[in-house]
């Protein structure tokens, strides 16, 4: 088909820099006359009014230099080239709106011979067919859903000729394209692309990238869609079957997801772009985000994107073909921390290499004047005077006198076969080695934390306990049931005392069943409690909280529900009254329920930065929550499954609320806070992360405690 040229090329509606590295952009139709361009690496915004002849257009898709377009009043439909501003007809759209909405896929450049578009509409059990030249669109049922309940869902991407599309049940339909054209359908089915075992919903994404087709799941949490997981899986084909591998890395590409599409580009290729990484818009209560998240330390990164009024509906990444060909300095930086080289699972921290110190000189101080200076010192430090000499190591219990404080624990790329630990006091992150990390096959979940021992889920059935310092391991037996998951989880004390139990909570989505699973060491299947309580309870995702003997657990509502362990009962509490009238949604707050100062304590907090957390304490004499305006000398650290509250160590550090965020880049990174003096997170929130699989815990450098 003849390209037709457009009389004005419109070079003006383009902003600076465009075409030197990935933009977002987004075409608002009928709604606007203009077009809004996304500079992800300046992070500005550029409003830029487009040429009468684009006026009122949707982009529904984007294949090298040419957008599918289409008028959302005529229907018109074409490709343009936004290089040579040329256009190529396609039929008119259909009138159906719910087109509008579809998800294209193109075989080729509009100028090639052998081009044809794929719409794929969720919801439906058709495709629509067509091609540069031809005058209908080309409606093809697929009678795979005469045999199978459900519809096309969504995504679809061409690959090696064939259309991969996703349809009910995670199924992946492959169908061969060049003989849809003629309505004729070849295809085969891949089982389902399973999730991780959590009970979130998520989206997929299918990218092509460099002669393999992936597909990225992105798991959310809660009416907000809060990002809680993010997995890689990349397409096997074998003799025998086609099915879908999960990956550690894409190498030294990047993924750009927008809607319901997926873009691949070697990060060399680009001013800004990391390797290894995936870039993606998403709305949040505090605003638009442009998030991206490392496969290598399994952070994700968010930026707020400028203001805009058109919201993210119809956003696209735009990869002109005239890309500058800047390479960008290698990513992998080393740690700040280094390795120590005794113990496959000691904490080290920087050396001066050029400093020479006569360990003689130091060996003939009295050591009690040594262990004198270890209180003082916080534990990485006591670790690094310790190695000074051999008479420094034999310090008595110099661990011990050492200042701890609650580390963000979280588990970079699974190949590594290491622990991040991030000390948000000295705003230092540190890489431990050990020989106790389980290379995992399923996804792995930081649960709780207690006296420096994480409980750690892999999959929906495995379980087990760690002190990441000492290396010690404690398993589990397999969880009760298949596809079986607790909604918190719990310990009474350290797992070598004699009085360790662990307990499981798992509640029913309406609220009205109770199931609590108990273990005790040297047991080989999980006890089972079942209640059916007259009072329906719908948890927080917080840990419960072992109080005075009995496990207290937070309902969304602020309501409280409690475990005797001794009298195996559970009662949803008359009292406190909720303080909120009616259920919120799922996922609207973080709820913490935590003990501190022999009171209980509950933190209402959301992802919303510009929203002020909220601290109630118990008062037990009237059984009501109270306002509480100031810690007094506390610190409270406390992240999505865990909470902990500490004396703080330094004055400066009190009336804090430590969250699971940095900000700061590679190089250095600081632990976000909320003060409670002036209700406001510190430092700024201009570049935050947040490690997805992540815990609040204390570390113990003590065997068998």
């Amino acid at each position: 088909m003849a390209a037709v040229m457009v009389g004005h090329r419109g070079e003006d509606s383009l902003p600076y820099g465009f075409g030197s590295r990935p933009w977002l952009f987004q075409m608002h139709g009928s709604k606007k006359s203009t077009c809004t361009f996304f500079d992800p690496i300046n992070n500005s915004l550029e409003e830029r009014v487009l040429p009468e002849f684009l006026q009122g257009k949707a982009c529904l898709g984007f294949y090298q230099d040419w957008l599918l377009l289409a008028d959302e009043q005529t229907t018109e439909c074409f490709f343009l080239s936004i290089t040579s501003f040329s256009k190529i007809y396609l039929p008119s759209f259909p009138v159906s709106p719910d087109f509008f909405k579809a998800i294209v896929s193109i075989t080729s450049p509009p100028n090639t011979s052998n081009c044809i578009v794929v719409l794929v509409c969720s919801s439906k059990t058709f495709l629509l067919v067509s091609s540069p030249g031809r005058k209908m669109w080309k409606k093809v049922p697929l009678k795979y859903f005469k045999k199978n309940t459900g519809s096309l869902r969504g995504p679809s991407i061409i690959y090696n000729e064939q259309l991969f599309v996703m349809a009910s049940m995670s199924v992946t339909l492959v169908i061969d394209v060049a003989p849809l054209i003629r309505g004729c359908v070849k295809m085969t089915v891949i089982d389902q692309l399973k999730p991780c075992p959590v009970p979130y919903s998520w989206h997929t994404f299918l990218v092509e990238c460099a002669g393999d087709l992936f597909s990225v799941l992105v798991h959310s949490y809660g009416s907000r869609q809060l990002i809680i997981h993010i997995e890689v899986r990349r397409l096997e084909l074998s003799c025998n079957e086609i099915y879908w591998r999960r990956v550690q890395d894409i190498g030294d590409h990047a993924f750009f997801l927008a809607g319901r599409s997926g873009r691949s580009l070697p990060a060399n290729k680009a001013r800004g772009v990391q390797r290894n990484c995936i870039y993606f818009p998403a709305n949040n209560s505090d605003g638009a985000r442009l998030y991206n998240f490392c496969l290598d330390d399994q952070v994700l990164n968010f930026t707020f994107l400028p203001e805009n009024n058109g919201g993210l509906n119809r956003l696209q990444w735009a990869f002109p073909m005239k890309m500058m060909q800047t390479v960008e300095e290698d990513i992998f930086n080393s740690s700040d921390g280094m390795r120590s080289e005794e113990t496959d699972s000691t904490v080290i921290g920087n050396e001066d290499e050029n400093e020479v110190v006569s360990s003689r000189q130091w060996d003939e101080l009295p050591i009690e004047l040594v262990e004198l200076l270890f209180p003082r010192l916080s534990l990485v430090d006591c670790l690094r005077l310790s190695s000074v000499c051999k008479g420094w190591s034999q310090a008595s219990n110099f661990t011990r006198k050492g200042r701890v404080w609650p580390w963000l624990m979280h588990l970079p790329n699974l190949k590594y076969q290491s622990w991040k630990l991030f000390d948000p006091f000295c705003c230092e992150e540190y890489t431990l080695k050990s020989n106790a990390v389980v290379v995992a096959r399923d996804h792995l979940a930081l649960r709780f934390s207690k006296n420096g021992w994480v409980v750690i889920t892999e999959g929906n059935k495995k379980v087990f306990i760690l002190n990441p310092f000492t290396a010690e391991v404690i398993n589990l037996p397999p969880l009760p049931l298949k596809d079986y998951f607790f909604d918190s989880i719990s310990f009474t004390s350290v797992p070598t005392s004699p009085d360790f139990v662990v307990y499981g909570f798992f509640f029913q989505i309406c609220g009205e069943f109770v199931e609590i699973s108990t273990w005790c060491p040297g047991e080989e299947e999980w006890t089972v409690l079942e209640f059916q309580p007259s009072i329906p309870f719908f948890p927080s995702s917080n840990s419960p909280v072992l109080f005075q003997g009995e496990f207290y657990c937070l309902g969304r509502k602020g309501e409280l529900g409690v475990f005797n362990p001794e009298l195996e009962t559970w009662n949803v509490l008359s009292k406190p009254e909720p303080i909120y009238p009616t259920e919120p949604r799922y996922g609207n707050e973080y709820c913490h329920l935590l003990e501190l100062n022999g009171d209980l304590i509950s933190v209402f907090r959301t992802d919303d930065t510009k929203q002020p957390i909220r601290v109630l304490k118990l008062d037990r004499s009237e059984m009501k929550w109270e306002k509480l305006e100031h810690l007094r000398g506390m610190t409270l650290f406390v992240d999505r499954r865990n909470s902990i509250a500490i004396r703080s160590p330094e004055k400066k550090y009190a009336n804090r609320i430590y969250v699971p965020w940095f900000e700061g880049g590679m190089d250095s990174k600081k632990g976000i806070f909320y003060s409670m003096e002036n209700n406001s997170y510190h430092p700024s929130m201009h570049r935050v992360e947040e490690p997805l699989t992540c815990v609040w815990m204390e570390p113990n450098l003590h065997l068998h405690s």
